[in-house]
């Protein structure tokens, strides 16, 4: 029996591990991150691979950096390394140790390497996206691929959403391809190095929403952080999550000439939501949430006399 030791952190790792385990694999150890360093909070969360470990009874470790567990997977003697979003890098010396060790990718690379693909694919309005299944390199991402595997991208699909839907894909192209790697079946391909693109973790700062851009883009940046972290902007001084949107179409016409608005200026508060003026046309919150309050529907300021929330105030 083949031995794996296997490596994630965030939800979607789940499933490829599950392929494994479905498929009769021995998972020897399971690696993830230090529970600080999982989440945005850094309050001690524990990552679901973790949870997982635990509840079935899986070794598990949790390095600061992989190498200073090198000893320890050396004596395991494992066949293969696994990994899914495990969040760090991996060198050499660790990767020698395993005939060969294979990188679940969300995303249809050479396009968005690095941490933060689903968001990038959902910001970019991307039409579909997938999973590849590649050799680890030191190199971030860059490893020659196996197989790859696409579905479309629904305009309605956040990053919950299609971290659901890519989690689903990684089971299907573990559990289809897998073995076949493992018997050298298939034969790698190198990336186009002309078309890498990269999609590193946001900062903070970078989850702000600017008002003064295509309401489609503005659409896309709130549905990849939604709904974790949240994209953000300010109102009369108040930092306020907006965790989702919509699109206005002829049926949410609004009789006010878009002109006489700035961008981020409310125009009107209706029983759908807010409805906010962009560069180009408006769009409609449908969920906000005020510093230090729950998140709310935006409707809910709906003919609220003395509101917080109220036409012609403006978000920045």
């Amino acid at each position: 029996m083949q031995k794996i030791i296997y490596c994630g952190t965030p939800s979607i790792s789940l499933k490829p591990l599950k392929a494994l385990e479905d498929m009769g694999f021995k998972i020897c150890a399971i690696i993830t991150q230090p529970d600080n360093n999982f989440g945005r909070q850094k309050n001690s969360n524990i990552s679901p691979i973790k949870q997982y470990a635990i509840e079935n009874g899986y070794s598990y470790y949790q390095p600061n950096k992989i190498i200073d567990i090198k000893n320890e997977l050396e004596s395991i003697e494992a066949d293969y390394l696994i990994t899914c979003a495990y969040g760090q890098f991996i060198p050499d010396s660790v990767l020698n140790l395993f005939k060969n060790c294979i990188n679940v990718h969300a995303s249809l690379l050479p396009k968005y390497r690095g941490g933060s693909p689903v968001q990038f694919a959902l910001m970019n309005g991307d039409k579909e996206t997938g999973i590849s299944l590649m050799q680890m390199v030191k190199k971030m991402d860059a490893g020659d691929v196996y197989v790859q595997k696409s579905i479309p991208i629904d305009i309605n699909d956040d990053n919950g959403s299609l971290f659901d839907k890519l989690g689903n894909l990684a089971y299907e192209i573990v559990k289809e391809n897998i073995i076949e790697i493992f018997n050298n079946n298939i034969e790698p391909v190198k990336q186009d190095e002309n078309h890498v693109t990269f999609a590193l973790n946001l900062k903070n700062d970078e989850e702000k929403i600017n008002w003064d851009q295509e309401d489609e883009k503005i659409h896309n940046f709130v549905r990849a952080l939604s709904p974790n972290p949240i994209a953000f902007t300010y109102l009369d001084n108040e930092r306020i999550k907006i965790k989702k949107t919509s699109l206005m179409d002829e049926n949410d016409f609004v009789i006010i000439p878009l002109k006489m608005f700035f961008p981020g200026e409310i125009a009107v508060i209706d029983k759908k939501g807010i409805v906010v003026a962009t560069k180009t046309k408006f769009i409609r919150i449908l969920e906000i949430q005020r510093q230090g309050k729950k998140m709310l529907p935006a409707s809910t300021y709906y003919n609220q006399k003395n509101g917080f929330i109220k036409p012609g105030m403006i978000f920045k």
